[in-house]
């Protein structure tokens, strides 16, 4: 019997991931692409790869911050998740 796969996620990816939910705390209404968040969001992480960017928004969808948004033309955002009230 096999146990379901657990991400694990390095300190770094974890500090990227910090970065992004101050950002989305601090502008709750902010949506953009992976591209776009390690352009924009994450700046000051220079060094952030778009894989590293990638991983830290997974972490935060799996954690409910943010929520993954596939628009029609198959362009995929991601936002604050909303909150419950």
């Amino acid at each position: 019997m096999g146990f379901p796969e657990v991400a694990i996620y390095t300190e770094r990816i974890l500090v990227i991931a910090g970065i992004i939910e101050r950002y989305v705390m601090e502008h709750p209404l902010a949506a953009d692409t992976p591209e776009g968040i390690r352009s924009w969001w994450v700046a000051s992480e220079r060094q952030a790869s778009l894989e590293d960017v990638q991983m830290a928004l997974n972490h935060l969808v799996e954690s409910r911050c943010l929520s993954r948004v596939a628009l029609t033309d198959g362009t995929v955002i991601y936002a604050r998740a909303a909150q419950p009230h």
